[in-house]
């Protein structure tokens, strides 16, 4: 039986251990913490994402506690609509919460066969396939390093590259759904450089999201301060959410984004935040890391020689993580970085991005790559033709 070792429990590191398992690999995964558990809020699911959670056959698990989106809608700060995009099967967009996520996924991890081990940090590592665990040494034919942003084993591999830092963060928490939130619809709404963005998760719950600049003390201050982003959005002030997320548990993390010189060295491989973190303005963190840790398993699979395979799944889809952090990175700085006196035009761009089919096929491609068949679908299928209704909306 061929052999893996993972290093990190999160979703890169579960879904490399499905995808291995039901390949019939030995897994092992090591997890840092004293338990495989995710912090945080709601989590976007889209189409690439899905369409691995199906073949995993994790979606019925997370189908019945979780809210398939019907619109995504973009807002000024009095609640004016600046962008619409209707979701429909082809583009599905699911909000779950994170922790019922990584739940399904280490299920069905050790239903595959992987063995779990908390408490167990890996603190060195062989390209030739060794790692050092708590000081004893282990080996297998291929080692995934699934350790997150701040990975120890990137730059232990020498794969680390400088970046220049988004200058964004986010606050995350849960809220009760109220009748503000009764659509099943993503609505996000701009204010200057500050976003809030509101969606329901489950039936009675609702992820936020609160975006500023790190320099912005009262924009990143946990509990939330309501007089301070009420100021800025009057319209979401007015459905009483800044007091309800003032009085939510809240985590605040600045915008990540990692560079790397490689994937690979030798018999180990990054994947998720280890590989390719970045700012969650596409929503495509968590799809990154299914779409390719599946990829990983179908390469290494197929070709004997883990170090060959290693290098032709990089040499085939990086392109796709790269392209995605790009326009992530650029859609951050429309917002955190755009030129307060050019404001007004910034609205035309942000109804203008939504509807063209060029900057969607670029922007989105993440979206479109069906892992389970290692094909991209077709742009056309992703962005929908401006309707009359939203021709007169513009035009008012």
């Amino acid at each position: 039986m061929r052999t893996a070792i993972i290093c990190g429990g999160g979703v890169a590191g579960l879904s490399a251990a499905i995808a291995l398992g039901r390949k019939g690999w030995s897994v092992d995964v090591y997890e840092r913490g004293h338990a495989i558990r995710e912090i945080g809020a709601g989590i976007f699911l889209k189409g690439n994402a899905l369409r691995v959670l199906d073949h995993f056959q994790v979606l019925d698990r997370i189908r019945q506690d979780c809210v398939v989106l019907q619109e995504a809608r973009t807002l000024d700060s009095s609640g004016r609509l600046l962008q619409r995009r209707i979701l429909r099967e082809v583009n599905s967009i699911w909000n779950v919460k994170r922790e019922l996520l990584i739940r399904a996924l280490l299920e069905r991890a050790l239903e595959n066969g992987a063995t779990v081990h908390t408490s167990s940090m890996v603190n060195q590592v062989d390209p030739n396939g060794g790692v050092t665990v708590a000081g004893r040494e282990r080996d297998a034919e291929l080692v995934v390093a699934a350790d997150g942003v701040n990975s120890g084993l990137r730059p232990a591999l020498g794969l680390d590259e400088p970046v220049r830092a988004p200058l964004s963060g986010a606050i995350r928490l849960l809220i009760s759904r109220t009748q503000a939130e009764r659509d099943d619809f993503v609505r996000e709404s701009w204010s200057g450089r500050l976003r809030v963005g509101v969606c329901p998760c489950s039936r009675t719950e609702a992820f936020a999201y609160f975006i500023a600049p790190l320099a912005d003390m009262r924009g990143v201050r946990i509990p939330i301060d309501p007089d301070y982003w009420s100021a800025h959005f009057p319209d979401l002030a007015s459905q009483g959410l800044f007091e309800r997320a003032a009085a939510a548990a809240a985590v605040h993390h600045p915008y990540p984004l990692v560079r790397t010189r490689s994937w690979v060295r030798g018999r180990v491989a990054l994947v998720g935040d280890a590989a390719h973190a970045l700012p969650p303005t596409l929503g495509q963190g968590v799809g990154l890391s299914l779409m390719n840790t599946l990829l990983l398993s179908e390469y290494v699979s197929t070709e004997p020689d883990v170090a060959t395979a290693l290098t032709a799944w990089q040499r085939d889809w990086r392109w796709v993580a790269d392209r995605t952090q790009t326009w992530s990175r650029r859609y951050d700085w429309v917002t955190s970085e755009w030129p307060p006196s050019l404001y007004p035009v910034r609205q035309a761009v942000i109804w203008a991005i939504g509807k063209s089919r060029r900057f969607n096929s670029y922007m989105r491609i993440a979206d479109r790559v069906d892992a389970t068949t290692r094909k991209v679908l077709p742009a056309a299928l992703y962005v929908a033709p401006l309707r009359a209704d939203e021709r007169r909306e513009r035009s008012c």
